[in-house]
């Protein structure tokens, strides 16, 4: 007899244990649900993300500029340059400036342009250096790519003279024909 009395008080035992197992996973899930509730409350960002994710970044901004065509530099006869360009910039209000400032910066690239023989400019590398070229002088239009002329009190760092304006990126060509 002693087998029979001794599965009830094992199927006794098993209902208190079940019972704490049962609260153990309710609080368990009570503290993940409010830990959750609390993570969207914040906005959904570690303290991390949102000093890593200040600063969104920004799509980039292509100014088309008109097609430009120009006398080359005498090599063997009349050459004549006919080129198609766009301005990458990364601040979508530098493309305002750049309308701004549109005739000097055609003045400027034109000269440029005219100054080149077909030689330098008919491999990757000679259209690689144009575009180097290029960006150096929109942005010296717009005041780009240097310092501030500010300078900072002594002993600190300005947060604005430590980072220089930032200008014109990248100048990828639309059409470029030499004949």
């Amino acid at each position: 007899m002693s087998k029979p009395a001794a599965k009830p008080a094992a199927a006794g035992e098993e209902k208190p244990k079940s019972k704490k197992m049962l609260i153990i996973v309710a609080a368990v899930l009570v503290l993940a649900i409010g830990g959750g509730v609390g993570f969207f409350m914040m906005g959904g960002k570690h303290p991390e993300e949102e000093e890593a994710h200040a600063e969104p970044a920004a799509h980039p901004v292509f100014v088309t500029l008109d097609t430009f065509t120009v006398n080359l530099q005498r090599e063997e006869g009349d050459q004549f340059l006919q080129i198609g360009l766009s301005l990458k910039v990364m601040d979508p209000k530098l493309e305002e400036e750049i309308k701004a400032n549109m005739p000097e910066i055609r003045s400027k690239l034109l000269l440029l342009l005219s100054s080149k023989r077909a030689s330098e400019l008919s491999t990757p590398e000679g259209k690689r250096s144009l575009a180097n070229e290029i960006v150096e002088e929109t942005n010296g239009v717009l005041g780009a790519g240097e310092p501030p002329e500010e300078a900072p009190a002594k002993g600190k760092k300005s947060k604005h003279a430590a980072k220089a304006k930032e200008g014109v990126e990248d100048v990828l060509f639309t059409s470029f024909i030499i004949q």
